[in-house]
């Protein structure tokens, strides 16, 4: 018995995650198709057979990442470990269903269909919360931005400045890699135009912060100095 995801909950929002699933997909498309047919030749069942264990060892190695991943992020664990978990007893299904052709070309065609959404179900959640730790990971580096900019902002002298700069700039690339991966990943117009925006800001802001900070270090007692910081 292999219980489903909810469907209605998965929604891809990434390239990498839909790109990840289509190969999984070609596969499962040929299972089902094969079991359309009324009648198939040998050779036909044979085929779909390594089919389904092609499926079940690609299963088995892409949910031993998603283990690797709830093992580094306890926040994620419990899920991931189920996502798994269900992944692979799907993939196990379709395995024994395609097996089961070998001996009966009429193998119930429902069966493999529900192993099927299960197993696509389960992937993508997997996907889904692999990729929650890339946004975590995009979180952090803006709160490290963050915090560095607080720096910034109580510095007196030119000394402090330069270190803490140094330090803000290091995180600012950080900050720059992984929002314009994300950037490229989206496969929302919207949200790509939405990202590369504030990217901008950010860009032109660290310019901005760069020239009324030496500016305000200069002239410390010009109020505007101060404010334009």
């Amino acid at each position: 018995q292999v219980d489903c995801l909810d469907q209605n909950t998965l929604e891809v929002k990434t390239k990498s995650i839909e790109q990840t699933l289509l190969p999984l997909v070609k596969q499962i498309s040929t299972l089902v198709s094969h079991r359309e047919r009324a009648l198939c030749s040998e050779r036909s069942i044979r085929a779909v057979a390594r089919v389904g264990q092609a499926v079940n060892l690609a299963v088995e190695r892409f949910v031993t990442i998603g283990e690797t991943i709830a093992d580094d992020n306890p926040e994620i664990k419990t899920e991931m470990y189920q996502a798994c978990r269900e992944a692979r007893a799907a993939g196990t299904a379709i395995e024994k269903l395609c097996e089961a052709a070998l001996e009966d070309s009429l193998t119930d065609r429902s069966a493999v269909v529900r192993a099927a959404r299960c197993l696509l179900s389960s992937v993508t959640r997997v996907l889904l919360l692999a990729d929650i730790v890339v946004v975590k990971q995009l979180l952090l580096a803006k709160d490290k931005v963050a915090r560095s900019l607080g720096r910034l902002e109580s510095v007196t002298n030119f000394t402090e400045f330069v270190k803490a700069f140094s330090q803000f700039g290091a995180e600012m690339v950080e900050l720059a890699h992984l929002t314009g991966n994300r950037q490229n990943d989206m496969k929302d117009e919207r949200r790509r135009a939405q990202m590369a925006a504030a990217r901008q800001v950010l860009e032109r802001s660290t310019m901005l912060l760069l020239t009324s900070s030496k500016a305000c270090l200069r002239h410390p007692d010009s109020n505007s100095s101060r404010e334009n910081r």
